[in-house]
């Protein structure tokens, strides 16, 4: 700060021109106030006039600091920069600020400076921040409005500061719009109030009318199904159950749990006629919609999970089919040295497409070299390499891995390169495509965006992961984190988030077939430890894990993550053996884009055994469409039935014949 002879005062702000600064501003925000303060910082700069300069330092610093919904985080960095001289500056003004969104600021930094004697400021916050959020009153423009709205009420309750007010507006908002606002701020209303300090704190302060609320969402999530909506129709239908929750309505929560699950399998259908990849989309609708029944399956009761699991069956039967008929979508690729075409190919299946659209056609775009063309070009060297074997080094030029050459490891040899090849597949494949495309994807949602609520963010990538297959519950939040970071190129974040959790999904999807994936160490006194990557991807040790990826995608986790010839991911990151340039490499962009897919259901196999709860018959169905002798087999049991059937008729006649006589 600008030092001055005399601190400055309340005459000093209300000559600054500050007032002039507030109305010249399209939208009353602290983020555009601070890039117009600076800029009137810099105009006045060099007049001489260090009073008005030290004047809009201190409002730069007052709105730099960014509105956080925690208190107990918020202002926790910026607090520093506030001496006791520039915090009595701020007090004498405080009052004098006629502007909501800079008073409650103001406010709050005081009130968070001094929580104790300064209660008064937690009341002007929270007043000043329900009047920001009136200012700001857009359902187009809802996520600054709703994070004013937010603030006003947590720290209400943070302080018993009237909280019922802000929930009487937030009321008032919610029978306004009847749940039929374009977009996502009644969603996110009833959510706020759903939150557990909150709902409990309103409850004991008798000001929360359930049931009224149960009646809106329920019209919202009509509403959203008779748009197409489905996203924000489950998160209505999830907000129905909430609500039943707290009011200890076990069977309607129940209810509303199905017509969740049940969306899914609508917008599987909506998928096949709107969507450019209608299959592939219509079979990730499809995979969540299955783990969403099965989900339910353990709460209900006898009679429900019959009917979960006939549902079940019904879904997995269209399951198969469409993704059967999904792959003629894949986007076949091609690479030679000039990928230059790739790259227009691949920005060109995303560009222009709605991010979800984007994403998962990011997400189709190419897939896994298959297992058998790798042999086929490792066998093609293996004459060379019993002369000349493969040696793997690392940074430091210490060897990793050496291909095998004795006689009886002829196959190992071939398996550890197939493994080297796939290396240098998947960095050609993105660099060639999943970059371009994912660039793309950030340039038109990101990038270009100028307002804030129209960017893409982590909780756009969240709905992907819930109700999902490859995701275990209580793990969603990770996976949409590591899928943004990755997203805008953190690969540095997203390999150290995605690398863990794929191998507890493995151990998950594993568990849910009955297997075993941890063990006990009777060396060290029973202690039971969790099995890791470098036994559970692979049949040798664990059988069911044909059962859960195809082939080629297992074989690529493999390689990538802990195959010394491969690019042994899971092992470097755990070992530290990966520094901050080599996550330059394209390979982590390709272990991003795998992950993708899983999340999309891509590369998993359909649990086979839980449908054969319901009906023990289905293992048994087309196991002879591939017999060439089964039409054969077929036609003689027919021409023996049309036998046994004259003998029969032949019989019945010498019956009658004997009766008459």
């Amino acid at each position: 700060m600008m030092s001055l002879n005399h601190p400055l005062n309340k005459e000093d702000f209300i000559n600054s021109g500050w007032q002039e600064v507030i109305e010249n501003s399209e939208r009353k925000l602290c983020n555009i106030y601070y890039d117009n303060f600076r800029r009137k910082a810099q105009e006045i700069k060099g007049a001489g006039n260090n009073r008005q300069y030290a004047v809009f330092e201190i409002l730069q610093c007052v709105t730099v600091a960014p509105i956080q919904s925690d208190l107990d985080i918020a202002y926790s960095i910026f607090s520093d920069r506030f001496t006791d001289e520039t915090i009595d500056f701020l007090a004498e003004i405080v009052d004098e600020v006629s502007d909501p969104e800079l008073q409650a600021q103001i406010a709050e930094i005081l009130w968070f400076k001094d929580k104790k004697h300064n209660y008064r400021m937690g009341q002007l916050a929270v007043d000043s921040y329900l009047e920001s959020a009136k200012q700001l009153a857009n359902p187009q423009k809802w996520s600054r409005y709703f994070d004013r709205i937010k603030k006003s009420l947590t720290l209400a309750i943070k302080i018993n500061y009237k909280p019922e007010i802000v929930v009487d507006y937030i009321d008032d908002v919610l029978n306004r719009y009847q749940g039929q606002d374009q977009l996502w701020l009644s969603v996110k209303l009833h959510e706020l109030l759903q939150e557990e300090k909150t709902v409990n704190f309103l409850l004991k302060k008798q000001i929360l009318a359930t049931s009224k609320y149960v009646d809106l969402a329920y019209k919202g999530a009509i509403f959203s199904e008779s748009n197409g909506e489905w996203e924000k129709a489950r998160r209505w239908w999830e907000i129905k159950a909430e609500w039943h929750r707290i009011e200890k309505n076990s069977e309607q929560l129940y209810k509303s749990k199905i017509l969740a699950a049940e969306t899914y399998i609508k917008e599987a259908e909506d998928s096949l006629a709107k969507h450019p990849t209608p299959y592939s989309k219509a079979s990730h609708d499809l995979q969540k919609s299955f783990e969403a029944f099965e989900r339910l399956k353990s709460q209900g009761t006898e009679q429900e999970r019959q009917v979960i699991n006939t549902k079940l069956e019904e879904i997995h039967k269209l399951l198969l089919e469409y993704q059967q008929k999904s792959s003629n979508e894949l986007i076949t690729i091609y690479s030679e040295f000039n990928i230059s075409e790739e790259v227009e190919l691949a920005k060109s299946q995303v560009k222009g497409k709605q991010f979800p659209e984007a994403i998962l056609a990011l997400a189709l775009l190419g897939s896994p070299q298959k297992v058998l063309d790798l042999r086929q070009i490792a066998e093609k060297d293996s004459l060379l390499s019993q002369f000349m074997p493969v040696e793997i080094k690392n940074d430091m030029g210490k060897t990793v891995a050496r291909q095998p050459i004795e006689p009886d490891k002829a196959e190992e040899a071939v398996i550890f390169d197939m493994y080297r090849i796939a290396n240098n597949a998947h960095r050609c494949h993105a660099q060639a495509f999943i970059e371009p495309a994912r660039k793309q994807i950030v340039l038109e949602n990101i990038t270009e965006k100028s307002e804030e609520d129209d960017k893409i963010t982590e909780k756009d990538l969240l709905q992907l992961v819930i109700n999902n297959p490859f995701v275990a519950a209580g793990r969603e939040y990770l996976f949409a984190k590591g899928l943004y970071a990755g997203l805008i190129g953190d690969f540095i974040t997203s390999t150290h988030i995605l690398i863990p959790q794929i191998e507890n999904s493995v151990r998950y999807l594993l568990s849910s077939r009955g297997a075993i994936t941890s063990g006990i160490d009777n060396k060290n006194n029973g202690i039971q430890k969790e099995k890791y990557l470098t036994s559970t991807l692979y049949p040798s040790q664990y059988p069911e894990i044909t059962s859960i990826f195809d082939e080629d995608t297992l074989f690529d986790l493999q390689g990538l993550l802990v195959e010394h010839s491969g690019s042994n991911l899971r092992n470097k990151i755990a070992h530290g053996l990966i520094t901050d340039d080599d996550f330059s490499s394209s390979t982590f962009s390709y272990l991003w884009w795998l992950t993708l897919r899983l999340c999309f259901g891509i590369g998993i196999l359909v649990p086979q055994e839980i449908v054969e709860e319901s009906n023990p018959w289905i293992k048994f169905a087309g196991m002879f469409k591939d017999d060439p002798l089964f039409d054969e087999f077929v036609e003689e049991m027919a021409k023996n039935r049309r036998e046994l059937d004259e003998e029969i008729a032949a019989y019945e006649d010498s019956l009658e014949e004997n009766d008459a006589a």
